[in-house]
C-alpha cells in the first residue's frame, strides 16, 4: 500500500515516519519549513515510540497530480478539511480511501460529501505528538490505542488491512465498527481539556483541580444533553460516567501533555475551537438547548486567537 500524508505537522510526520520506518512508501505533504529538514536530512521520531531515524520517505510541500495513493492520512486542521480534500480529490480512485485522524466533529462527514462514503474512514488519536525542531518529532503520551472505522460501520478486509500495517510499524491500533462513537467520545476528550489548558497555560494533569474540573463537570453536562437531542449514542449513559473516566483514566495517562490550542494561540494561529465546543453550542441552538459554559470558551478561545 502507498500512503499519502496530507497536512504532515506533527501528528502526520510521527505517523508516516513509523510507516516508513517499517518500509512503506509514504509521502509526507506539509509546510516547507518543517518538510525541507526533512528531505534533506531524514527524520527523527523520539519518545514512547521508541528512536528513529528514517531517510526513505518522501517529503515535499506540494501536491503532485501524479501520486497514486492508496491511502491518504489527513491530518490537517480541522478548518482545512474542505480545502483539503478538494485537492486530494484528483487522486482518488476505484481503491483509494481517506482517513481522518484529525480533532473535533464533523470532519468524516466532509470527506464522503467530497470523495463519497465509500471512500471516507474516520480515525480517533488519542496521543501527544510535538516537533521538538523541524524534521524531529516526539511521541510524548498516550491514552488509548489509536481507533479506524470504515464510514459506514463495516468491518472491511481493507480496514483490518490497514489496521494490520499500522500494528507492525508500531502504531497501536484498532478496527472498529461504530466510528461515530470513537469520534465523539474523542471529542468530549479534547472539548474538555484543549481549550482550558490553553486559557489557563497549563498541562493536562493541573486541569484535575477542583475548581478547573467545576468548569469540565459543566462544559460535559451540556456536551451530554446536546448529544442525547440529537440522537448520538455515546459509551457512557450519563455525564457523570464520562468525567469519572476522564479523571481517573484519561487525565493520569496524559497529564503531561500541553495542549496544542496552547501551541496555536501562542503562535498566532487559528485554533480548532469550532469543531470541539463550537459544535455542542451549534447543536445546542439546533435543539434549543442552552450551552452557557461551552459558549463562554468559544469567546474566550477566540479573545485569545485574535490580533492583538
Amino acid at each position: 500500500m502507498k500512503f499519502l500524508v496530507m497536512g504532515a505537522g506533527a501528528l502526520g510526520t510521527a505517523f508516516g515516519g513509523m510507516l516508513a520506518d517499517a518500509g512503506r512508501d509514504v509521502t509526507l505533504i506539509g509546510r516547507e519549513r518543517h518538510i525541507k529538514p526533512i528531505r534533506e536530512h531524514g527524520l527523527r521520531i523520539s519518545g514512547i515510540w521508541g528512536e528513529h531515524v528514517i531517510k526513505n520517505i518522501r517529503a515535499t510541500s506540494e501536491l503532485n497530480a501524479n501520486y497514486e495513493p492508496d491511502v491518504i492520512l489527513l491530518t490537517t486542521k480541522s478548518f482545512d478539511t474542505e480545502n483539503a480534500i478538494r485537492e486530494l480529490q484528483p487522486l482518488i480512485t476505484d481503491d483509494s480511501v481517506v482517513i481522518s485522524l484529525q480533532n473535533g466533529i464533523g470532519n468524516e462527514e466532509i470527506i464522503a460529501r467530497y470523495v463519497g462514503e465509500e471512500h471516507a474512514m474516520g480515525g480517533t488519536v488519542i496521543t501527544g505528538f510535538e516537533i521538538l525542531h523541524p524534521g524531529e518529532v516526539e511521541v510524548t503520551v498516550s491514552a488509548a490505542t489509536t481507533k479506524i472505522g470504515e464510514f459506514n460501520n463495516e468491518n472491511t478486509p481493507r480496514l483490518r488491512k490497514i489496521v494490520a500495517i499500522f500494528n507492525e510499524a508500531g502504531i497501536p491500533s484498532d478496527a472498529v465498527d461504530n466510528i461515530r462513537m470513537h469520534v465523539w467520545a474523542k471529542a468530549l476528550y479534547s472539548a474538555a481539556l484543549n481549550p482550558l489548558s490553553a486559557i489557563f497555560r497549563v498541562n493536562y494533569g493541573k486541569l484535575s483541580n477542583p475548581h478547573s474540573f467545576a468548569i469540565i463537570k459543566a462544559l460535559i453536562h451540556e456536551a451530554f444533553k446536546v448529544a442525547e437531542a440529537e440522537k448520538v449514542e455515546l459509551f457512557w449513559e450519563r455525564a457523570e460516567e464520562y468525567l469519572d473516566y476522564l479523571r481517573h483514566e484519561q487525565i493520569p495517562q496524559t497529564e503531561k501533555h500541553r495542549s496544542s490550542m496552547l501551541n496555536d494561540i501562542e503562535r498566532g494561529k487559528k485554533t480548532e475551537i469550532d469543531f470541539l465546543n463550537g459544535v455542542f453550542v451549534d447543536l445546542g441552538k439546533k435543539h434549543n438547548i442552552p450551552t452557557p459554559v461551552n459558549e463562554t470558551i468559544v469567546r474566550v478561545i477566540k479573545f485569545l486567537e485574535s490580533p492583538k
